[in-house]
């Protein structure tokens, strides 16, 4: 299982699609924020009373329910309070020859060929290749009522666990297995901080960057490690 450094051990509380990658934000937003993704190459499917197990120990009251399959082959669950209020919607997309999650992960592509660092950008379309599995997450209402962010956070992050793979975010990007930020897809204006990678030698390289500082955004889209930038321990 691949290790998760930069993730391990924050407590802060996950808010919007950017912290969701990231778990850093402290305060919910004042709109709905966009999917969420997992993109796997693994097969697997996670039977749903395993990740409602899984969610059991992280969660409070939440329920898992399976919307649209069976519970070992189910193609939707959904993610609710105690009283059934939605909190989100988790839907299973197997990448196959003209499926639509083929096309998504196509479009993910093309949008990345001006996407910048340029090494980033190359090795998540060379990820992309390799997706068998997109599990996409869409926030509900229920999202920003009691803990309702934590709670989805936890989908994820199951999941996440049990298959491997990269995460990604409408109007963020998409990071690297470890769950760092390796493209710039961020909108304006942009502020607080992301975990970001850039590659040295064929490795990664792990820091902490201010998203709204000039100065550490251009080295970071140049693919450097900007100087004072908070590296992974």
């Amino acid at each position: 299982m691949t290790m998760r450094p930069v993730l391990a051990g924050l407590a802060a509380v996950v808010r919007n699609a950017a912290e969701f990658m990231n778990l850093l934000a402290k305060h919910p937003p004042k709109s709905a924020a966009g999917w969420l993704r997992v993109l796997t190459p693994s097969d697997v499917v996670p039977p749903a009373p395993e990740l409602a197990a899984r969610l059991a120990s992280k969660v409070g009251s939440a329920r898992l329910c399976v919307e649209a399959g069976r519970d070992a082959q189910w193609d939707e669950l959904l993610l609710t309070h105690a009283d059934w209020r939605g909190i989100a919607r988790v839907q299973r997309r197997v990448v196959t020859a003209g499926s639509p999650a083929e096309r998504e992960l196509a479009a993910f592509a093309a949008a990345l060929q001006h996407a910048r660092p340029l090494a980033g950008a190359a090795w998540v379309r060379d990820y992309l290749a390799r997706v068998r599995t997109i599990y996409a997450i869409q926030p509900l209402p229920g999202a920003w009522e009691a803990d309702g962010c934590d709670d989805v956070a936890a989908v994820r992050n199951a999941l996440w666990a049990r298959l491997d793979g990269i995460l990604q975010a409408d109007d963020r990007g998409f990071t690297n297995e470890r769950g760092c930020q390796v493209v710039w897809q961020v909108p304006e204006p942009a502020s607080g901080s992301m975990w970001m990678a850039v590659l040295k030698d064929d490795a990664w390289v792990d820091f902490e960057m201010a998203l709204d500082d000039p100065a550490q955004r251009t080295h970071f889209l140049r693919g450097e490690v900007p100087p004072g930038a908070r590296l992974a321990g």
